[in-house]
């Protein structure tokens, strides 16, 4: 019912639209997107390989020269050739030239959404609720006034579906660098929330804490910017500790300086502090010292461990992988971490 609206074919003239093959090898299989075990409803399968590439929308006025795309796809296929092709991922490049091309965009962003198994409502009306939600209503003026804002958004219902929205695309077109940097780091978390259920809480066994989340995407992204030679890694991890480098302030010395009690895990500390962005540096570092002092491969840090969490959940999965109860390796990092920059840096090779 109302399956005409559903597969409504992609317009041409008002904006760019790039279906982006990568190497990753034509074989298909599944994953579980959420950790709840797979005989629950909640469970959802997404396709997985080149048989689903990743969907970028640029809206007019923007990546006349074709940069925007080209940076962006340099960072996004990077990542995909290391974590493995999960999607469908749909990224939307945005900008405040032409509102026309812009609802265009989000009309088959709604479209993308839509439950073709679902009775009711039907399509036509999928498509307007999304429309009309208070979020897309505001999200789309954010673009038209030309505000930065966006993100990694996901849905946990089917379909199951991964989007990266940059509002205001502007900024990432003069900033290549910046530009790939991004798209390494939030397909690191597509990556990452493919294995975890988002519906739980970050304390949930079946989800990961804010930390690993934003810290091992922090840390991979840079290590990658480094192997793509557009960064150097280590002048990077010192710059967390000495000026907050490209995350915010305050930097993880300064925090250092004036908290003594706070704890790497404890969610509902960052939640309710005035510096929750720390633990994106505070979280790269912990990945650091689990690779470069604790000496476990970068791969199973970043990404082998997590293929164990569904069925073992977090904590086991953490231990069996690192060598270390979670609890141990808090009070480890927590001595480490507060040494002298000249003292951690240590850790890492000098080249």
């Amino acid at each position: 019912m109302g399956s005409s609206i559903a597969s409504e074919k992609i317009k041409k003239a008002s904006y760019f639209l790039f279906r982006m093959k990568t190497t990753i090898p034509i074989t298909l299989f599944f994953l579980v997107t959420g950790c709840a075990e797979k005989s629950t409803p909640a469970s959802q399968k997404a396709e997985t390989g080149t048989a689903i590439e990743p969907v970028l929308f640029v809206s007019d006025g923007l990546n006349s020269d074709g940069s925007l795309v080209k940076n962006y796809q340099r960072g996004l296929k990077y990542a995909i050739d290391y974590f493995g092709s999960y999607g469908p991922y749909y990224v939307y490049l945005l900008g405040p030239d032409s509102e026309e091309s812009v609802r265009d965009i989000y009309r088959q962003r709604a479209l993308t959404r839509v439950n073709l198994n679902s009775g009711f409502p039907p399509s036509e009306e999928q498509v307007e609720e999304f429309l009309t939600r208070p979020n897309v209503i505001s999200e789309i003026r954010s673009v038209l006034s030309g505000k930065s804002e966006g993100g990694l958004t996901w849905t946990q219902d089917p379909p199951v579906l991964y989007e990266d929205v940059t509002t205001n695309a502007k900024g990432r077109e003069k900033d290549p660098v910046e530009n790939t940097w991004g798209a390494l780091h939030e397909y690191h978390h597509v990556f990452q929330m493919a294995h975890c259920d988002t519906r739980q809480d970050r304390t949930s066994e079946k989800n990961i804490n804010s930390w690993m989340a934003e810290g091992m995407a922090t840390y991979s992204s840079a290590r990658f910017m480094e192997n793509l030679g557009l960064i150097d890694f280590r002048d990077y991890m010192l710059k967390l500790r000495t000026s907050g480098a490209n995350i915010s302030r305050p930097s993880i010395n300064e925090f250092l300086a004036t908290t003594q009690n706070w704890q790497l895990h404890n969610e509902s500390y960052w939640e309710q502090g005035g510096a929750a962005q720390v633990y994106y540096m505070l979280g790269a570092w912990a990945t650091a010292y689990l690779i470069h002092a604790l000496h476990i491969d970068e791969i199973v840090v970043l990404k082998e461990w997590y293929h164990d969490i569904p069925l073992l959940g977090k904590s086991a999965a953490f231990r069996m992988h690192m060598g270390l109860p979670l609890a141990e390796f808090y009070g480890k990092f927590d001595a480490f971490i507060r040494q002298t920059d000249d003292e951690v840096m240590e850790i890492f090779p000098k080249y």
